[in-house]
Protein backbone atom coordinates (compact mmCIF):
# COMPACT_ATOMS: atom_id res chain seq x y z
CA UNK A 1 0.00 0.00 0.00
CA UNK A 2 2.83 2.61 1.02
CA UNK A 3 4.93 1.70 -1.91
CA UNK A 4 1.45 2.81 -4.20
CA UNK A 5 0.89 5.54 -2.66
CA UNK A 6 4.93 6.88 -2.97
CA UNK A 7 4.08 5.69 -6.75
CA UNK A 8 0.64 8.52 -6.97
CA UNK A 9 2.64 10.95 -4.92
CA UNK A 10 5.46 10.80 -7.62
CA UNK A 11 3.04 10.90 -10.53
CA UNK A 12 1.67 13.80 -8.76
CA UNK A 13 5.22 15.47 -8.68
CA UNK A 14 5.94 15.04 -12.44
CA UNK A 15 2.34 16.30 -13.44
CA UNK A 16 2.68 19.55 -11.35
CA UNK A 17 6.30 20.25 -12.63
CA UNK A 18 5.10 19.82 -16.45
CA UNK A 19 2.22 22.17 -15.59
CA UNK A 20 4.60 24.97 -14.21
CA UNK A 21 7.28 24.60 -17.04
CA UNK A 22 5.11 25.15 -19.89
CA UNK A 23 3.44 27.82 -18.17
CA UNK A 24 7.07 29.88 -17.23
CA UNK A 25 7.23 28.94 -20.98
CA UNK A 26 4.42 30.51 -21.92
CA UNK A 27 4.94 33.49 -19.77
CA UNK A 28 8.34 33.85 -21.33
CA UNK A 29 6.65 33.73 -25.51
CA UNK A 30 4.60 36.50 -24.85
CA UNK A 31 6.99 38.75 -22.86
CA UNK A 32 9.40 38.26 -25.76
CA UNK A 33 5.93 39.43 -27.98
CA UNK A 34 6.07 43.16 -26.44
CA UNK A 35 8.30 45.25 -28.32
CA UNK A 36 9.20 48.79 -27.03
CA UNK A 37 8.96 50.77 -29.74
CA UNK A 38 11.79 53.25 -28.64
CA UNK A 39 12.02 56.95 -30.27
CA UNK A 40 15.08 58.30 -29.46
CA UNK A 41 15.12 62.34 -29.77
CA UNK A 42 18.02 63.49 -32.39
CA UNK A 43 19.24 67.45 -32.89
CA UNK A 44 19.53 68.47 -36.54
CA UNK A 45 22.90 69.72 -35.98
CA UNK A 46 24.44 66.19 -34.47
CA UNK A 47 22.41 64.05 -37.07
CA UNK A 48 25.34 63.45 -39.59
CA UNK A 49 27.44 62.47 -36.66
CA UNK A 50 25.09 59.91 -34.55
CA UNK A 51 22.73 58.88 -38.07
CA UNK A 52 24.86 55.64 -38.43
CA UNK A 53 24.11 54.63 -35.02
CA UNK A 54 20.27 54.88 -35.52
CA UNK A 55 19.79 53.28 -39.35
CA UNK A 56 16.38 51.31 -39.43
CA UNK A 57 15.82 52.87 -36.02
CA UNK A 58 12.91 55.50 -35.14
CA UNK A 59 14.18 59.04 -34.22
CA UNK A 60 12.53 62.23 -33.36
CA UNK A 61 13.91 65.80 -34.71
CA UNK A 62 13.11 69.48 -34.83
CA UNK A 63 13.78 71.91 -37.56
CA UNK A 64 12.91 74.53 -40.25
CA UNK A 65 11.40 72.88 -43.36
CA UNK A 66 14.59 74.31 -45.97
CA UNK A 67 13.05 73.39 -49.09
CA UNK A 68 10.34 70.97 -50.39
CA UNK A 69 10.19 69.72 -54.05
CA UNK A 70 7.95 71.34 -56.09
CA UNK A 71 7.22 67.93 -58.32
CA UNK A 72 4.80 65.48 -55.56
CA UNK A 73 6.73 67.16 -52.71
CA UNK A 74 8.14 63.85 -52.57
CA UNK A 75 11.26 65.09 -50.35
CA UNK A 76 12.10 68.35 -47.91
CA UNK A 77 14.83 69.38 -46.46
CA UNK A 78 15.17 70.09 -42.47
CA UNK A 79 17.60 72.78 -41.67
CA UNK A 80 18.56 74.38 -37.82
CA UNK A 81 19.56 78.04 -37.32
CA UNK A 82 22.37 76.01 -35.27
CA UNK A 83 24.27 74.65 -38.06
CA UNK A 84 24.75 74.03 -41.32
CA UNK A 85 23.14 70.68 -41.45
CA UNK A 86 20.65 69.89 -44.39
CA UNK A 87 18.72 66.45 -44.24
CA UNK A 88 16.42 65.34 -46.47
CA UNK A 89 13.08 63.97 -45.20
CA UNK A 90 11.18 61.56 -47.42
CA UNK A 91 7.07 60.47 -46.76
CA UNK A 92 5.90 57.35 -45.68
CA UNK A 93 3.32 55.52 -47.88
CA UNK A 94 0.79 56.84 -45.49
CA UNK A 95 1.72 60.70 -45.98
CA UNK A 96 2.50 59.87 -49.30
CA UNK A 97 3.28 63.80 -49.90
CA UNK A 98 4.66 66.61 -48.23
CA UNK A 99 2.26 69.78 -48.31
CA UNK A 100 3.93 72.56 -50.37
CA UNK A 101 2.74 75.18 -47.56
CA UNK A 102 5.08 73.47 -44.96
CA UNK A 103 8.36 75.57 -46.72
CA UNK A 104 9.52 78.38 -43.96
CA UNK A 105 7.59 75.88 -41.57
CA UNK A 106 9.23 74.89 -37.79
CA UNK A 107 8.31 70.79 -37.53
CA UNK A 108 8.56 68.31 -35.07
CA UNK A 109 8.62 65.17 -37.04
CA UNK A 110 9.64 61.15 -36.52
CA UNK A 111 10.78 58.89 -38.84
CA UNK A 112 13.18 55.53 -39.35
CA UNK A 113 16.46 56.64 -40.45
CA UNK A 114 17.36 55.32 -43.93
CA UNK A 115 21.06 55.18 -45.13
CA UNK A 116 22.45 55.45 -49.09
CA UNK A 117 26.01 54.06 -49.70
CA UNK A 118 28.23 55.30 -52.72
CA UNK A 119 31.10 52.89 -53.78
CA UNK A 120 32.73 52.93 -56.48
CA UNK A 121 30.30 50.60 -58.48
CA UNK A 122 27.75 53.24 -57.93
CA UNK A 123 29.83 55.88 -59.46
CA UNK A 124 30.70 53.40 -62.50
CA UNK A 125 27.27 53.19 -63.20
CA UNK A 126 26.50 56.95 -62.66
CA UNK A 127 29.86 57.46 -65.35
CA UNK A 128 28.38 55.39 -67.82
CA UNK A 129 24.67 56.73 -67.68
CA UNK A 130 26.46 60.49 -68.04
CA UNK A 131 29.50 58.80 -71.20
CA UNK A 132 26.21 57.29 -72.89
CA UNK A 133 24.26 61.01 -72.62
CA UNK A 134 21.41 58.62 -70.79
CA UNK A 135 18.45 60.27 -69.32
CA UNK A 136 19.36 60.13 -65.26
CA UNK A 137 15.88 62.15 -64.05
CA UNK A 138 13.05 61.15 -62.79
CA UNK A 139 9.50 60.70 -63.51
CA UNK A 140 9.42 64.27 -62.59
CA UNK A 141 12.12 65.77 -64.18
CA UNK A 142 14.56 65.99 -60.88
CA UNK A 143 17.73 63.89 -60.31
CA UNK A 144 18.17 62.15 -57.03
CA UNK A 145 19.12 63.68 -53.68
CA UNK A 146 22.05 61.62 -52.52
CA UNK A 147 21.97 63.62 -48.98
CA UNK A 148 23.08 67.17 -47.87
CA UNK A 149 23.48 69.12 -51.09
CA UNK A 150 24.88 65.96 -53.26
CA UNK A 151 21.91 65.71 -56.08
CA UNK A 152 22.63 63.49 -58.90
CA UNK A 153 21.06 63.95 -62.45
CA UNK A 154 17.95 65.82 -63.78
CA UNK A 155 16.50 66.91 -66.58
CA UNK A 156 18.95 68.56 -68.74
CA UNK A 157 21.84 67.80 -66.35
CA UNK A 158 24.67 69.18 -67.60
CA UNK A 159 27.31 65.91 -68.49
CA UNK A 160 30.51 68.07 -67.30
CA UNK A 161 28.94 68.96 -64.11
CA UNK A 162 27.97 65.87 -63.38
CA UNK A 163 31.35 64.13 -64.03
CA UNK A 164 32.65 66.75 -61.46
CA UNK A 165 29.64 65.49 -59.22
CA UNK A 166 31.17 62.44 -59.59
CA UNK A 167 35.15 62.29 -59.34
CA UNK A 168 34.52 64.71 -56.39
CA UNK A 169 32.80 61.81 -54.48
CA UNK A 170 35.11 59.23 -55.74
CA UNK A 171 38.33 61.52 -54.27
CA UNK A 172 35.76 62.23 -51.09
CA UNK A 173 35.98 58.22 -50.67
CA UNK A 174 39.32 57.83 -51.23
CA UNK A 175 40.24 60.25 -48.42
CA UNK A 176 37.90 58.64 -46.29
CA UNK A 177 40.05 55.42 -46.05
CA UNK A 178 36.67 53.27 -46.86
CA UNK A 179 35.46 52.19 -49.42
CA UNK A 180 32.26 53.34 -49.57
CA UNK A 181 30.35 56.97 -48.36
CA UNK A 182 27.25 57.15 -46.32
CA UNK A 183 24.44 59.32 -47.29
CA UNK A 184 21.98 59.42 -44.09
CA UNK A 185 17.81 60.76 -44.88
CA UNK A 186 15.06 59.91 -42.73
CA UNK A 187 11.47 58.22 -43.51
CA UNK A 188 9.22 60.15 -42.27
CA UNK A 189 6.24 58.83 -40.50
CA UNK A 190 4.55 61.33 -38.66
CA UNK A 191 4.59 64.96 -38.12
CA UNK A 192 3.17 68.14 -36.48
CA UNK A 193 4.06 71.96 -37.06
CA UNK A 194 4.99 73.93 -34.27
CA UNK A 195 5.60 76.97 -36.21
CA UNK A 196 5.68 80.61 -33.68
CA UNK A 197 3.96 77.75 -30.88
CA UNK A 198 0.69 78.82 -32.44
CA UNK A 199 -1.08 76.22 -33.85
CA UNK A 200 -0.50 72.38 -33.94
CA UNK A 201 -0.95 70.49 -36.81
CA UNK A 202 -0.37 66.39 -37.32
CA UNK A 203 -0.46 65.42 -40.89
CA UNK A 204 -3.60 62.95 -41.73
CA UNK A 205 -4.29 60.81 -44.92
CA UNK A 206 -6.13 64.09 -46.74
CA UNK A 207 -2.82 66.43 -45.19
CA UNK A 208 -5.84 69.13 -44.66
CA UNK A 209 -4.02 72.23 -42.88
CA UNK A 210 -6.21 75.69 -42.08
CA UNK A 211 -4.44 77.04 -39.66
CA UNK A 212 -6.80 76.71 -37.23
CA UNK A 213 -7.65 73.21 -36.26
CA UNK A 214 -5.54 69.92 -35.29
CA UNK A 215 -4.90 67.50 -38.24
CA UNK A 216 -3.39 63.88 -37.95
CA UNK A 217 -1.26 62.69 -40.83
Amino acid sequence: MKKYLLFIAVIAMIVTSCENANKSKDTKENTKAVVVDEITPVLVAEFDEQAGNFVGKKIKMKGTVDHICKHGGQRLFLVSEDSDARIKITPDEEIAAFNMELEGNKLVLVGIVEEQRIDEDYLREWEEEIKSGSDMADDKGEGSHLGGTVEKGGAGADMAEEMEKVNNLRQMIKDSGDDHLSFYSVLCTSYEVVDNGNHNHDADSGHDHDGEHNHEH
